[in-house]
């Protein structure tokens, strides 16, 4: 009878007494997120990881393990890809308590520094740049496109193209540069015939520059190729589609005497192999059943 009359009682304060959740004083601590929605990038990635840091953030608030007594506050605005709207952001969420960045993506270099001046860590998921690289509260999740160039070398050492012509615009200038000189670093026949950079695509229309017409892409390759037979280009794809186009035009494929290594960052697709050809590809059929097709294009 006494041990009904204890488990009894037991069960009365449990149910009576408060949970701990109930009890606990939950302590705010506000992350900044700094994604690209909408901007001049082809390449941004707000729109397709935003659900999952949101996810995260809800996850780990619901899971008193993990930060026990901590709530975390996602605060995030759309910075464009533009280092000026990003760093007013990131200066406006300073001012505010912020104690971390997850982001930026593209930009990041002058950002980083700002963070680092108040001792906030800064996470980018998505940026190219290098020079951040050394900056102590700067991480990321992803490489800078220059580690891309050893896996470039690699592939002119193994088919032993020893000369090569690099075609680049400005966004990948620094990229062109650290290829010619990891091509010194290799191999002392490697050699880079012609390196041409170009203002990026879309800025020369919106500027209205020279480079915006299909006659500046035709004058680069006359340019280049007499002196080269592989091409590196490092830039965007319809600026690509645009630069074969003028291959074609001068009947370059012909007897397969010349080769386009493209650099693309993204995880490649064969769902998505025809936006390498094609500005707005037919998802529906494949590369021969669309028209204007040229097999020696594509194998170039």
């Amino acid at each position: 009878m006494f041990g009904i009359q204890a488990g009894l009682l037991t069960l009365l304060v449990l149910s009576v007494a408060p949970s701990r959740a109930e009890t606990r004083t939950l302590h705010d601590i506000t992350v900044g997120y700094l994604p690209a929605v909408r901007g001049e990038n082809p390449d941004r990635q707000g729109l397709a990881i935003s659900g999952a840091i949101a996810m995260a953030i809800n996850e780990i608030n619901e899971d008193d393990d993990l930060l026990a007594d901590v709530n975390l506050v996602l605060r995030w605005n759309d910075t464009r890809g533009d280092t000026v709207l990003t760093t007013r952001v990131i200066t406006d969420m300073l001012c505010d308590g912020v104690y971390a960045f997850f982001g930026p993506e593209s930009s990041c270099y002058v950002e980083s520094i700002v963070a680092q001046s108040r001792n906030i860590p800064m996470i980018s998921y998505k940026c190219s740049d290098s020079r951040p690289s050394s900056v102590p509260t700067f991480a990321r999740t992803e490489p800078p496109n220059t580690q891309v160039t050893k896996s470039v070398i690699s592939l002119l050492q193994y088919h032993k193209w020893n000369k090569f012509t690099i075609i680049a615009e400005e966004s990948w200038e620094i990229v062109a540069k650290a290829l010619k000189e990891e091509a010194q670093k290799a191999n002392e026949s490697m050699s880079v015939m012609h390196t041409e950079i170009m203002v990026d695509s879309h800025e020369c229309c919106v500027r209205n520059l020279p480079c915006c017409h299909s006659s500046f892409l035709y004058q680069v390759v006359e340019r280049s190729k007499k002196r080269t037979r592989i091409y590196v280009f490092l830039g965007a794809r319809d600026t690509l589609n645009q630069f074969m186009t003028s291959m074609q035009n001068h009947n370059m494929f012909e007897n397969g005497e010349y080769m386009v290594i493209y650099v693309d960052m993204m995880t490649y697709s064969p769902k998505e192999s025809l936006i390498y050809f094609y500005k707005q590809p037919d998802s529906d059929g494949g590369c021969q059943n669309q028209p204007g097709f040229d097999e020696k294009k594509a194998r170039s």
